[in-house]
């Protein structure tokens, strides 16, 4: 039998426990939330490390047969916002090697994800002399190219750091890979791919199937899920039913938005559609637990990943899982989680004019888009949290050896 370890999973700036889909919870949430798990029951220790954020944070016991837990630690005002955390990246790791050296019961790797906690993870390792892998989830130089300014310089600098202190990188698709090789300068034997996956329990074509939307008779059901900001692009949506309404169509698609607003407190998706006159085809939603997602996904005819990009896309892979396509648009690791012209559909731009002729083509073109949805459940198979686990032990273990 291999070696157990214990394993440090460092998500300093967001829980795995918090809901996807509001303040800075997602798809990095889902995919710590659900390895772990994995690893768990693979028989190894995780010790998974978030920052407190609440007077009720409180350790949380996660498996007792291998002492598993998630540890909040007190670092900074509760009520800080992500921008805020680099000041904190050493106060965190300090205590973080005290809660490891208590607890650990086994050789020690530290697998860090973002870049904030991948600072704490290299310096974390200076003490505990243990290897570091770590996951980027995003990169500022990344942002920058498609979004100008939105990133600060501190973070690029960092994110290359990372890149070259790290004993290992991994990236999400051979896409992200090359954008880190490019954005950090890390070396390619340095980086490697490891798919993320899907609960094929929860996400099936069995199961319960409920919209939460409106129900127009002939109207497509399309389904957006995750945080209500810019860079996920639920506007595109809005702008799209608005010009399919102008090129005369009598009956549109309805769209389910389920998320909460993040970031910017102007940009309302809500106040969009009224003005643009589709507010009628639109409902909106807080977001809502797997199980609950999973009848969503379901229920509707196709689910809509317009994201300026994705290092992965797990809402695309859950959506197929599900036997539901997938219009997505054709940047990073959406061109890995959609099988084009295959699962669903991938549109070479954000502009609501392509979007809106995809949404038609769902509407006249129905088998079409009925055989996507076939063939997206035979593409999800390949993708599960247990075959990602192997793979990362593989990696740990090698790591830690080379330590």
């Amino acid at each position: 039998m291999a070696e157990k370890l214990t394993i440090a999973m460092i998500a300093m700036h967001t829980s795995p426990l918090a809901q996807p889909g509001q303040g800075d919870a997602g798809g990095l949430n889902v995919y710590v939330k659900n390895l772990s798990l994995a690893l768990i029951q693979a028989g190894h220790q995780l010790l998974v490390f978030t920052r407190k954020t609440s007077s009720t944070d409180v350790p949380v016991m996660l498996d007792d047969a291998t002492a598993s837990q998630l540890i909040p630690i007190a670092a900074g005002r509760l009520d800080l916002p992500k921008e805020a955390l680099s000041g904190l990246t050493t106060q965190f790791a300090d205590t973080l090697v005290e809660e490891v050296l208590e607890r650990a019961h086994h050789p020690v790797v530290l697998h860090s994800h973002y870049w904030l906690s991948g600072i704490v993870a290299l310096h974390a390792a200076e003490r505990l002399q243990a290897p570091v892998i770590h996951t980027m989830h995003t990169l500022g130089a990344a942002k920058n190219i498609s979004s100008p300014g939105s990133e600060p310089p501190h973070r690029v600098e960092r994110e290359a750091y990372i890149g070259a202190k790290a004993s290992m990188l991994t990236a999400n698709t051979a896409v992200e890979k090359q954008e880190l090789i490019q954005h950090t300068g890390v070396d390619a034997d340095r980086v490697l791919v490891v798919h993320p996956g899907v609960d094929h329990h929860l996400f099936s074509p069995e199961g319960a199937s409920q919209w939460p939307g409106k129900h127009v008779p002939r109207s497509p059901k399309v389904l957006f899920a995750g945080r209500m900001q810019s860079f996920k692009g639920p506007h595109v949506l809005v702008e799209a039913l608005a010009i399919l309404r102008q090129r005369g169509h009598r009956v549109l698609p309805v769209v389910h938005f389920t998320g909460a607003m993040s970031g910017q407190n102007r940009y309302d998706v809500r106040e969009r559609a009224f003005l643009l006159g589709v507010a009628e085809q639109c409902s909106f939603s807080p977001p809502v637990s797997p199980t609950v997602l999973a009848s969503y996904m379901r229920a509707a005819d196709v689910v809509a990943v317009p994201s300026v990009a994705e290092t992965f896309g797990l809402v695309a892979i859950e959506a197929q899982a599900c036997g539901t396509p997938v219009i997505a648009h054709k940047a990073g690791g959406l061109t890995t989680a959609v099988a084009d012209g295959v699962t669903g559909q991938l549109v070479n731009s954000l502009a609501p004019q392509a979007w809106a002729d995809l949404l038609e083509s769902v509407m006249t073109q129905p088998c079409q888009w009925q055989a996507y949805g076939r063939a997206a459940i035979r593409h999800a198979q390949q993708f599960s949290w247990t075959a990602m686990a192997h793979r990362m032990l593989r990696i740990y273990t090698s790591a830690a050896r080379v330590g």
